[in-house]
């Protein structure tokens, strides 16, 4: 039985089969190694983390070292500060059940090193810890990004934190984004820090905003839907050689049209055709193509449905009305404004500040758009029954045919 190559619900790692992103993992590896800070920019379901593990995978193999943070568990700044004390500490391996029993019970600090004749992990102890969390964690970020330094130029770290935005949410005021600043901005050329996050709203703001510590220090890097002539490769190619059978390209192009490229939908998708064709042993019909297709839209349209329901009203009103009209170019023109929504200017910004704060819409020169393609598919079925849906897909299914 061959391998589903399509992997759907957890990241895919280093290794697994990956839909190429090509361009954007070797400008990733060219920022590691010009020490170039990254921002990567998406929205959720978009293989953020699946297009890292590609890159750490590549540099680990060309000997980097790695520390992945997720800060979604971070609540607070002690919270954080002890997050980033356990990534220090887990770059000493072995050392780390001795270390964690010094914290316990001492007020020694400890100190690691690169020992420059074994390359191994070295201790040594600090007495002077600091007592201030905001002083800890700033102690904690330089030793970390000077290890490389220490290592008299043996060893190369790449930093991922993952949910990044959540230092504002801790910290409102952006003193913790100046303190990151502060000590990313002395590492050296052996040390890069990858930034990303499921908030692209707020990640935006914190590295664009002429007000904020990361504008024109971190470089942005915009994640967009799958390129279609990948998808078109990647399918044919795997289920040729993994199955024997070739896969009709105008269905392929048929079904990422439908989906709009999401990398989420298309991998769930291709994952439910290869284990039914492997059973069967040959292409299914068509009828079996609209069934999975119809299964996923339904699926997501109550998981959209879910997420909109706790907006405003109004905001829901201008997110179907946008996507019965985008690009909308003149939002608040009369036409829009008045005849569409029935809304008055007041009420209508509210509306577009919430729906550009939660991510659902974002502005281009064209105009307002749906920011998510999954989304912009729910909507555009949302009053549709299956039989409809059915519909719907097998004429776009057909054409393409």
């Amino acid at each position: 039985m061959a391998q589903n190559p399509f992997i759907v619900q957890r990241p895919i790692k280093y290794g697994e089969p990956f839909c190429n992103r090509t361009p954007e993992i070797q400008r990733l590896e060219k920022a590691a190694n010009r020490s170039e800070a990254v921002c990567i920019l998406s929205i959720r379901r978009f293989g953020k983390t699946s297009l890292v593990n590609q890159v750490l995978g590549r540099l680990e193999e060309a000997g980097w070292l790695s520390i992945r943070l997720d800060l979604s568990r971070c609540f607070s700044l002690r919270s954080m500060t002890r997050e980033f004390e356990r990534a220090l500490f887990s770059l000493e391996g072995n050392w780390r059940r001795l270390l964690e029993g010094l914290k316990t019970v001492s007020r020694i600090r400890p100190q690691l090193g690169i020992d420059p004749l074994t390359s191994q992990p070295s201790i040594g102890f600090d007495f002077s810890r600091p007592a201030d969390d905001a002083e800890r964690l700033k102690y904690i970020l330089e030793k970390i990004v000077g290890l490389p330094e220490r290592s008299e130029g043996k060893i190369h770290l790449c930093m991922v934190l993952d949910e990044f935005q959540n230092i504002r949410k801790i910290d409102p005021k952006k003193d913790l984004e100046w303190l990151f600043r502060s000590v990313f901005q002395e590492r050296g050329p052996l040390f890069v820090p990858f930034l990303l996050g499921s908030e692209r709203h707020l990640l935006d703001m914190m590295i664009r905003e002429e007000s904020s510590a990361f504008f024109k220090s971190v470089t942005p890097m915009t994640l967009e839907v799958l390129p279609e002539m990948e998808v078109v490769s990647f399918v044919k190619g795997h289920f040729f050689s993994g199955l024997g059978l070739e896969v009709p390209e105008g269905r392929i192009r048929g079904i990422y049209r439908i989906f709009g490229g999401h990398p989420f939908a298309i991998n769930w998708y291709w994952a439910e055709m290869w284990d039914l064709v492997e059973r069967s042993g040959k292409m299914e019909p068509v009828d079996t193509w609209v069934d999975v297709a119809v299964r996923i839209i339904l699926n997501q349209r109550d998981y959209y449905e879910a997420m909109n329901s706790r907006l405003p009203l109004g905001a829901r009103k201008v997110l179907f009305a946008i996507a019965a009209n985008e690009p909308v170019k003149r939002v608040f023109s009369r036409k829009f404004m008045v005849e569409t929504l029935g809304m008055a200017q007041g009420s209508l910004q509210s509306a577009i500040k919430v729906l550009l704060e939660e991510d659902k819409i974002r502005k281009t020169p064209q105009g307002l758009v749906i920011n998510d393609p999954l989304e912009r598919l729910s909507i555009a079925v949302s009053e549709l029954d299956e039989e409809a849906i059915a519909s719907f897909v097998r004429e776009r299914i057909d054409v393409a045919v």
